[in-house]
C-alpha cells in the first residue's frame, strides 16, 4: 500500500498532533538545529535564489528560516509544495501574512507530488534566479529507500542542470540509534502515533467508497532494520481476511505483512552516499547537542554524472 495514503489532509493533521507528543524527538531536534543555526543556514544562500520547499507540512519551521534569510538580507523567491491542497492554502495564507511587507521574501505554492515537481522544472523555461535550493525537512527524505531517494535527488538535479541553474538541497535527517527511544516515538498500539499509522486503512477505505479495512482486523508492526538503520511498518491481519472490491478479489492470510511506510533514521555516511548518488557532495553539516539529527547542505559535484530514473508521472496541476 503506498506511504501516500497517510498524507492526505487528514493524513496531516493527525501527522501535526503526533509530532506534538512528548515522545516524537525529531521535531524537538530539528527546533533546537533552527534555533542554534538558522542564521548560520541562512548565510550559506545566495544573494537571490530560488527556494523549493518538497512536502511543506504546517511551515511553522520554514518561518523561522526565512525570516532568517530576510535578516540576512538574501532575496528568496519561495514556492512550497504540498499534495494537499486544502492545507497548502490554509498555510501560504498564513506565511504569506507573516511576509507581507517584506522586500526579501516573494511566496508561492506547487500543489502536487514530488514527480509533479519535476515535471515541472523540467518544462520551465526559467525561474527568477539562477541558484535553486530545494528544502526538504522532518526527516521525510528517509520515508522512502536510499535507492529511490538517490534517483529523486538526481532527478531533481538534472532538471536544474537543463535549465542552467546550480542545484542545492537542505535536508534534515534523523540519525538516532537508539531502537527503544525510536520505536517509543513511533509506537503503533495507542497514541496520536497509532492514529497516524492507521490513518492509511481508513484513507483506502474512502477511496475505495467503502469499510474494505476495517481497524480492528489490523495490526501495524514495525520492524527495525539495524543494518540499514530503517524502520519499516507493515499493515497485518488478525485473522484471515477476504478483501473484495468490485472486480478485484483478495485473499490474505493471518500474519500476511503489506508493507506501507518507513522512516530511516540514516547516519551521516549513509546520507553520503546518498548524495554521491545523485551527483551531489555534502557541503556543510549543522548537528543537533546529542547529534542525534542533521541538517545537511548537499551541492553539486564539480563533475557529477547523476543516477537519474526515469518514472511514470501521473498528471496533476501545478499551480
Amino acid at each position: 500500500m503506498p506511504s501516500l495514503l497517510l498524507w492526505d489532509d487528514q493524513g496531516l493533521r493527525n501527522f501535526d498532533t503526533w509530532t506534538k507528543s512528548p515522545s516524537y524527538y525529531p521535531k524537538r531536534c530539528e527546533w533546537e538545529i533552527l534555533t542554534n543555526y538558522r542564521h548560520d543556514i541562512a548565510r550559506q544562500f545566495p544573494a537571490t535564489s530560488v527556494l523549493i520547499e518538497l512536502g511543506c507540512g504546517n511551515l511553522m519551521k520554514t518561518a523561522w528560516l526565512l525570516a532568517a534569510m530576510e535578516k540576512e538580507r538574501r532575496h528568496v523567491y519561495y514556492y512550497a509544495l504540498d499534495v494537499s491542497d486544502d492545507a497548502l492554502y490554509k498555510n501560504l495564507n498564513s506565511l504569506k501574512k507573516q511576509f507581507i511587507d517584506s522586500q526579501f521574501i516573494s511566496i508561492a505554492g506547487l500543489s502536487g507530488t514530488y514527480d509533479d515537481c519535476v515535471e515541472w522544472l523540467a518544462s520551465s523555461a526559467s525561474l527568477p534566479a539562477s541558484t535553486i535550493t530545494f528544502l526538504w525537512l522532518g526527516n521525510s527524505v528517509a520515508n522512502m529507500p536510499q535507492q529511490d531517494v538517490s534517483i529523486l535527488l538526481g532527478q531533481f538535479h538534472q532538471a536544474c542542470r537543463k535549465m542552467s541553474a546550480d542545484c542545492n538541497f537542505l535536508i534534515s535527517a534523523d540519525s538516532c540509534a537508539d531502537e527503544n527511544r525510536i520505536l517509543k516515538a513511533y509506537d503503533p498500539t495507542s497514541g496520536s502515533s497509532r492514529v497516524f499509522l492507521f490513518h492509511g486503512l481508513h484513507h483506502a477505505n474512502r477511496l475505495l467508497g467503502q469499510a474494505v479495512f476495517k481497524e480492528e482486523e489490523w495490526n501495524a508492526i514495525p520492524e527495525w532494520d539495524k543494518v540499514l538503520n530503517e524502520l519499516r511498518y507493515s499493515y497485518v491481519p488478525k485473522k484471515d481476511v477476504h478483501l473484495d472490491v468490485g472486480k478485484l478479489q483478495v485473499t490474505l492470510k493471518r500474519g500476511e505483512p503489506i508493507h506501507y511506510f518507513m522512516s530511516g533514521k540514516w547516519n551521516e555516511s549513509q546520507v553520503g552516499s546518498i548524495a554521491e548518488g545523485a551527483g551531489l557532495e555534502v557541503g556543510k553539516t549543522w548537528r543537533d547537542t546529542q547529534k542525534e539529527y542533521c541538517f545537511y547542505l548537499l551541492q553539486s559535484t564539480t563533475s557529477a554524472s547523476s543516477v537519474v530514473g526515469h518514472k511514470e508521472i501521473a498528471e496533476r496541476s501545478l499551480i
